[in-house]
């Protein structure tokens, strides 16, 4: 008795759509484009190394960044329906280092500054998956990393309650690549323990390979991307 009585080829042809679904569903799983993950994933090696972060000075106080009071976020524009909108996503989750010594701000330092992409939320569900899954890349990179290499623009000393506005160089690292870049900062010493202030940069997709997926009813989506942080860091002494 023939166990089998479909013809060869189509036998075949069924094995070939099996192995197309099979494949299908691995990408599903991935959470990934056969352009995306894994296209970024493959070129990991690429990536430039940050340079080595900033020394703290031994006369310095040590500031903490305080999560539940700071926020990063991206701000970018798009064509949605037509209409020009500014997407932003944001999260609390943010960590580093300042090192001020009120006395002598020549020695003002700071530490890797880094932020949980897996936690940046949008207005929308389904951009959230796209950016964590196929943008950010987020399985495989969790945290976007500044780190400052110097800081400028500051006077010889401060006063608590004086705002004080300077630049923070550094490398970003975003994903597998990374590139200089410089935030303009505001920050007021509210007391000898306490610290608030903004960060702000503005960068080019391009530059760290962020490629936008295609999405339904987005016409274009803008090549600046601005960063930008709110910070309150408190004394760890």
């Amino acid at each position: 008795m023939n166990e089998n009585p479909l013809p060869i080829e189509h036998r075949k042809a069924i094995s070939r759509k099996g192995y197309a679904l099979l494949l299908m569903a691995l990408l599903s799983l991935a959470g990934c484009s056969p352009s995306g993950e894994a296209r970024n994933a493959s070129s990991a090696g690429s990536a430039a190394e940050p340079s080595t972060p900033l020394p703290f000075s031994e006369s310095s106080t040590i500031f903490e960044i305080i999560p539940d009071e700071s926020q990063a976020r991206f701000l970018i524009d798009e064509i949605f329906w037509g209409d020009e909108k500014t997407v932003f996503g944001q999260t609390g989750k943010v960590t580093g280092q300042l090192g001020v010594d009120f006395a002598d701000l020549s020695t003002a330092a700071a530490g890797p500054i880094q932020v949980n992409a897996r936690t940046l939320e949008t207005d929308n569900g389904y951009r959230n998956r796209a950016i964590q899954n196929q943008v950010l890349l987020t399985r495989i990179y969790e945290f976007v990393t500044f780190t400052p290499t110097a800081v400028k623009g500051l006077p010889e000393n401060s006063q608590i309650g004086e705002p004080l506005t300077f630049q923070i160089e550094g490398d970003l690292t975003i994903t597998a690549y990374t590139q200089p870049a410089t935030f303009e900062v505001t920050a007021v010493p509210l007391s000898e323990s306490r610290i608030e202030g903004k960060a702000r940069t503005t960068i080019n997709r391009g530059d760290f390979e962020l490629f936008v997926p295609d999405a339904t009813n987005v016409a274009a989506v803008a090549e600046e991307v601005i960063l930008e942080l709110d910070f309150v860091a408190t004394a760890t002494d």
